[in-house]
């Protein structure tokens, strides 16, 4: 089986925050490999399926994300509370009709951090561990919500994104006008299990002190102060700077020559309902700074070739690629098997 499918079917994958699923009827998509995720609000039930009408294969939602039922526009097949709504359904008489559903997924939290697998074994505590699960259900309740979604196909094999989210040697030179100017530390990697996170004060006085005064916008909470990036393998990456706001982005495989990158930036809470327009300008600032980080990613991983990549050490590697080195090991024992 191929290496990307073994890794989907195998693993929890983190889709979305509760926030974006808060009403009936919200709805976020996904794209991997040849099939498409939809994680869906009904009528309180977080579900996540195939974005698939059963009858004939059209597809319920086109837009990336929003608010609608799942309704087929081909024939007008619905589904709500996880029943089926069937025009003319008297007419289905040579197939078994009652048994018509959607093709959902498994649905697992942490926090409020939304996860889905297909045919996970372990479960999500398992696979992240008690002490990642512990931080990530923190992040997830400092999140008030969404304030940016940035979604395109990279033009590259989806370990070679994976790999260049996981090491910061190449910031000075891809980065130099977004991510660079924090001047990064080397900081500690911490691993747990096949997951990570990297923990990077900042070089940049200047900028960290303006960063420590935007504090008292924010309530109270447990916030690394510097860069933080977090991986859950195999495919999503969660990263901040002092926890004003987090950028989740997902990898999900295409094909050898794509990557269905996908990614939000959420907000923080405010201390205080004033500074809302305030903390709003501070997003639209940060989201225009992670879309030009992740344009610029783009902008290198598509010249990496795939055949470039395998589950090998690289052949020369430094002290700061550790996490390359950790990745292909976690990715190898799917290929030995």
């Amino acid at each position: 089986m191929d290496l990307s499918l073994r890794l989907i079917n195998s693993y929890w994958h983190p889709l979305c925050h509760a926030s974006e699923l808060a009403e009936d009827k919200d709805f976020v998509r996904f794209n991997l490999l040849d099939f498409e995720v939809v994680a869906y609000n009904d009528k309180g039930t977080i579900i996540a399926f195939d974005n698939l009408c059963p009858h004939r294969g059209a597809r319920f939602f086109l837009d990336d994300f929003g608010r609608s039922r799942i309704k087929c526009e081909y024939h007008g097949w619905s589904f709500i509370a996880g029943q089926a709504k069937i025009p003319k359904k008297e007419e289905f008489i040579n197939c078994d009709i009652g048994s018509a559903a959607l093709n959902q997924f498994k649905v697992a939290r942490c926090g409020d951090f939304i996860f889905f697998s297909p045919t996970a074994e372990q479960n999500l505590q398992q696979q992240l561990g008690a002490e990642l699960v512990c931080r990530l259900e923190s992040i997830s309740q400092a999140i008030k919500c969404r304030s940016d979604f940035n979604r395109y196909p990279f033009e590259s094999y989806w370990p070679i994104a994976v790999e260049n989210a996981l090491e910061p040697d190449h910031i000075p030179m891809i980065h130099g006008d977004s991510l660079a100017p924090l001047r990064l530390q080397a900081g500690e990697n911490i691993y747990y299990g096949e997951n990570s996170i990297w923990f990077s004060p900042l070089g940049n006085n200047a900028i960290d002190e303006k960063l420590v005064k935007l504090g008292k916008f924010f309530e109270p909470a447990e916030r690394y102060p510097g860069y933080m990036s977090i991986y859950i393998f195999p495919f999503a990456m969660i990263s901040s700077t002092h926890g004003y706001s987090y950028s989740m982005q997902n990898f999900f495989p295409g094909d050898r020559t794509k990557t269905f990158f996908t990614s939000r930036l959420y907000q923080a809470r405010e201390s205080n309902p004033r500074y809302d327009e305030m903390v709003k300008s501070l997003m639209l600032s940060s989201a225009s700074t992670n879309r030009a980080v992740f344009d610029e990613d783009h902008t290198i991983c598509k010249r990496i070739p795939a055949k470039t990549w395998s589950t090998d050490n690289p052949k020369y590697y430094g002290q700061h690629e550790e996490k390359i080195i950790h990745f292909r090991q976690s990715c190898r024992r799917w290929v030995d098997d």
